[in-house]
């Protein structure tokens, strides 16, 4: 069984403007939900797997909970009329059938369970993973949010073993905002764009239950790059993070015999960061620096 959250968000199209909620309350009575064709992990959804809803801003709140009815399929002509409502927006070519809906009368925000949540690691920047219209998580994360799990002090130890410093996880929280806000005045050493689906931007981009920091595309070479930052963490943890995220965008993502290589963003390099990736010529990893000055005010 796989766990998911499913995003709502208000949407303007055709000269009509449609909230969150009202798309939400809508497809809680066709008992359906919409797909994107190129959404990275549609062909994943599964029946049996259950959802939790999150409606965006200016809610931002965790709404309710189903169980998928069906696995993710293409609608017949009868399929498309019958869920379309004769509008543009809720036309759709793929979607899932949902049972065991459970609409909370009291619902949960976000912001309360952002500490609790694993699968946000730039908690500050939270909002970043919502982006797109599905996200695959773990069970614990699901249990967090619906109220039937509380983290365990060993698993706290867990997640925070590789975290070798509190402060570059700290700065680096804040370098992934500066790079997302100022992507085009930086220089990659290639033509790099964020990848981008008609749902997701390319920053904290869903790869099963993980998240990858930046998903990036090559204009001149097409190839897809995946760009990790070091966050403090331990340079095996890095480097192995990183492996794992590129054979995922191999299989779920990059079309026949295009290539995927990494990058990794590290303030330093020290010496078990540069064995790590001493052969693996499809890895790069760059440094930065942090500029700070001190000016003097004019009186």
């Amino acid at each position: 069984m796989n766990y998911w959250i499913f995003t709502v968000t208000g949407h303007k199209i055709g000269g009509e403007t449609f909230t969150a909620e009202e798309i939400f309350n809508q497809r809680m009575k066709d008992s359906f939900w919409g797909v994107g064709e190129k959404t990275s992990n549609r062909k994943n959804l599964t029946k049996g797997d259950r959802v939790i809803y999150y409606i965006g801003l200016p809610k931002k709140i965790f709404a309710g909970t189903a169980a998928l009815a069906s696995s993710c399929f293409k609608l017949n002509d009868s399929q498309k009329k019958e869920y379309g409502h004769e509008k543009q927006f809720y036309t759709t070519d793929y979607g899932v059938l949902l049972e065991e809906i459970d609409i909370w009368h009291n619902p949960k925000y976000v912001e309360e369970l952002v500490p609790k949540l694993n699968f946000i690691e730039n908690k500050e920047f939270w909002f970043s993973y919502f982006q797109g219209g599905l996200r695959q998580i773990t069970e614990g994360d699901f249990k967090t949010i619906i109220g039937e799990r509380e983290t365990s002090l060993v698993e706290q130890i867990v997640t925070s073993k590789d975290i070798q410093s509190q402060t570059e996880f700290a700065l680096e929280t804040h370098l992934e905002e500066f790079i997302y806000q100022n992507w085009s005045n930086i220089k990659w050493g290639s033509k790099l764009e964020l990848y981008k689906t008609d749902e997701q931007d390319g920053r904290q981009f869903p790869a099963g239950t993980w998240s990858i920091d930046f998903l990036a595309i090559d204009k001149d070479k097409n190839d897809l790059v995946v760009i990790e930052l070091k966050r403090g963490k331990t340079s095996d943890s890095t480097v192995g993070q990183l492996l794992r995220y590129i054979n995922w965008v191999k299989e779920n993502i990059a079309e026949k015999e295009q290539n995927v290589r990494g990058i990794i963003i590290a303030r330093d390099v020290d010496e078990a960061l540069n064995y790590a990736v001493k052969n693996l010529e499809y890895v790069e990893v760059k440094t930065y620096k942090v500029d700070f000055q001190l000016l003097s005010f004019k009186k």
